[in-house]
């Protein structure tokens, strides 16, 4: 037993590992070998006398100490991390920063920052990266991410439900509208988000979730985040799924039209999050009155 801290490399490598579920991943973020990841891994394992990670079915796999441990080591980080970019960015001063996606950016958050601005007495910065793991190493004042409300060392406030509906510009709809009125689904390209950790929404969860008799095209357009997917739909490439609660602006100004009254919903969706205690200061305050609103 002793009472000596872990290494620093040591905590660093597990806290990418632990994240990333891999330790080639956790080297790439590092910009270091493999094996110096497996190195510090089992160093610190040693140190603490536990064990972090197993495999399974080839799969990096957690321990209960593993999550223990990066609850707190995270924590710690994310603090360090803030406190330096203010120290090294004493001159912005008056600068609040949110972290959030692109498409939320984009088409939800952009026409609330001059309010955003004005309450807070503060200039706004806008910070769009598409995975959570590249939003957290951000020094923000607060996050919009999106899950089920559960973040460590982060207290969630819920912004958006998950309701989501096939969206598409005016001008495809009328190119694929037939003599009798009707449009012609299956031939109309769909846009699709690339999700290899199954998160959002995809066309067979909405088909099956809103009951519609839709007969999905086979003609796949697929991007990467959500803005790029509303991006194309308003350029009339295809037909996306839209997050109503997000594009309800380009609705009402018939920029996208749903092309169903059918919605697909779950229990995820848009959280701002805040470090611990934030919702308690005045800023906290007016950020979540203002972007409630």
């Amino acid at each position: 037993m002793t009472d000596n801290l872990p290494t620093l490399k040591g905590l660093r490598a597990f806290e990418e590992a632990y994240w990333h579920g891999s330790f080639t991943l956790a080297a790439k973020a590092l910009n270091v070998q493999q094996p110096a990841i497996s190195y510090q891994i089992k160093q610190l394992e040693q140190d603490l006398g536990v064990v972090l990670f197993e495999k399974t079915h080839g799969r990096l796999v957690p321990t209960p100490d593993a999550s223990e441990l990066y609850e707190t080591v995270s924590r710690a980080f994310r603090n360090i991390r803030t406190t330096a970019a203010r120290i090294r960015a004493k001159d912005g001063d008056g600068v609040f920063t949110v972290a959030t996606y692109p498409g939320i950016g984009t088409y939800w958050l952009s026409p609330r920052l001059p309010d955003l601005s004005e309450q807070l007495g503060a200039q706004v910065k806008v910070i769009t990266l598409v995975k959570d793991a590249d939003l957290f190493r951000e020094a923000a004042d607060c996050w919009i991410l999106f899950g089920q409300g559960h973040w460590p060392g982060f207290e969630a406030r819920k912004l958006i439900d998950e309701a989501v509906c096939p969206v598409a510009s005016p001008s495809l709809i009328e190119r694929y509208r037939k003599l009798d009125g009707s449009i012609d689904v299956s031939n109309i390209p769909l846009i699709e988000q690339d999700d290899p950790e199954r998160r959002w929404l995809s066309w067979e969860a909405w088909l099956d979730r809103s009951q519609d008799d839709w007969r999905l095209s086979d003609n796949r357009v697929v991007v990467n985040d959500h803005g790029m997917a509303l991006h194309l739909a308003l350029s009339g490439a295809g037909v996306a799924l839209g997050w109503t609660g997000i594009i309800q602006d380009l609705i009402n100004g018939k920029s996208l039209v749903p092309m169903s009254p059918h919605h697909a919903r779950s229990d995820f969706g848009y959280w701002v999050l805040g470090r611990e205690g934030f919702w308690e200061t005045t800023q906290g305050r007016l950020v979540m009155g203002l972007l409630k609103n």
